[in-house]
């Protein structure tokens, strides 16, 4: 990383440690969706581990044919003046978490069915089987085992935004990889709801789309195998602890 005290436009770059053909774009992040807290399954350190050994595969359940997703946090402040003065302070109000998702439906399940991939009810007369398989920790350690009453949909297809298994959270994994498939980073976001889902196609349509709007409670890092902080010189890395 460049300093102030040596920086010079002719000989350096600005951000140092960027490696030619080593780069991050959407081929190299996934998004999956799981139980609406991780905590529920394990500790952050836990699930990391689980997802790097395979065992994340029986706790998030991957969303593909994702065309576009967008995330967001919108945090308030609340400005505070002062008679007498032209300065101002700021109070730090609260922080909401808001995802968007748009999907090709190409074949197999819809969004909403994906999203609720973990959610599993098995008491007739409402159905609706996980996705993930078999070794679900999620469905093993769900906290509210709900029966549902108002059928989403069946089968591949939940479209039914009023049945009661929307009333229930669910998780959602956002991991991100260079193309190396270096992990940079996870987060997952907690505690998601879904209050607005939409369909659409036109009579010339070649496809079938579909968006949902998410909020979600917190974003939660996962401790997972990363690289090490991108800029740092090794002495630095050693100061801070970090190691790769």
């Amino acid at each position: 990383m460049a300093r102030l005290s040596t920086w010079s436009p002719y000989t350096q770059y600005v951000q140092a440690g960027l490696v030619d053909g080593q780069f991050m774009n959407a081929s190299f992040c996934l998004i999956a969706a799981g139980p609406p807290r991780l905590a529920n399954v394990g500790s952050m350190s836990l699930i990391g581990a689980a997802a790097a050994q395979g065992a994340g595969d029986d706790i998030v359940f991957p969303i593909g044919v994702v065309q576009n997703f967008n995330l967001s946090h919108n945090r308030q402040f609340n400005r505070v003046w002062e008679i007498g003065s032209e300065r101002s302070f700021f109070i730090s109000g609260r922080t909401v978490g808001q995802l968007g998702l748009s999907r090709v439906m190409y074949h197999g399940p819809s969004l909403l069915r994906v999203l609720y991939a973990y959610y599993q009810d098995l008491v007739p007369p409402t159905l609706a089987p996980s996705l993930i398989g078999p070794n679900n920790l999620a469905v093993l350690t769900t906290p509210n085992p709900h029966d549902l009453k108002i059928a989403p949909g069946f089968e591949n297809i939940f479209m039914n935004l009023a049945s009661d298994l929307f009333n229930q959270p669910i998780g959602l994994m956002v991991y991100f990889r260079d193309s190396n498939e270096d992990t940079m980073g996870t987060i997952y976001l907690e505690g998601a709801v879904i209050p607005s889902h939409t369909i659409a196609t036109d009579a010339q349509g070649t496809v079938v789309q579909e968006n949902a709007a998410v909020q979600f409670e917190r974003g939660v890092p996962v401790a997972v195998s990363a690289l090490a902080l991108v800029g740092l010189n090794a002495s630095d890395q050693a100061m801070l602890g970090i190691t790769g």
